[in-house]
């Protein structure tokens, strides 16, 4: 029972709020939750707190794959384009590829290896880029 509860509030950390105007202020809060993990990452890696690291991804990684289900259609706002719905599974697709780097951060810090961290996040960065460019005002 204890850790059937555990699992339900796991999950409702990515709850999927009734409104547009909500879906709106919940995927804002988890890209600036996710802005603050990136800035946290450099000052970690410059102490090695490799487990820091790891957790920071983690949360980047998570954010990533829920990200497209914070755009369903009629979300439209003033800082996503309109390409993120004409061009939805390539969205998709770049989310999952910035989960695959973040996820790659974490193996790198869970090895603490300071190089394929900094490549890591090198390549997370791209793929953040990527999306930018593509869909956001």
């Amino acid at each position: 029972m204890k850790k059937s509860l555990l699992v339900i509030l796991a999950l409702g950390m990515f709850s999927f709020p009734a409104s547009a105007t909500d879906v709106i202020a919940e995927r804002k809060a988890n890209f600036k939750a996710n802005a603050g993990a990136l800035r946290a990452i450099g000052g970690l890696l410059s102490a090695q707190d490799f487990d820091g690291i790891a957790a920071q991804a983690d949360t980047v990684a998570r954010w990533a794959a829920v990200m497209p289900e914070y755009f369903p259609e009629g979300s439209e706002s003033k800082g996503a384009r309109d390409e993120i719905w004409l061009e939805f599974e390539r969205f998709t697709a770049l989310s999952l590829e910035n989960k695959a780097a973040a996820d790659a951060i974490i193996a790198a810090a869970n090895a603490k290896d300071a190089a394929a961290v900094r490549q890591a996040v090198q390549t997370l960065g791209a793929t953040c880029k990527s999306c930018h460019s593509s869909f956001k005002n």
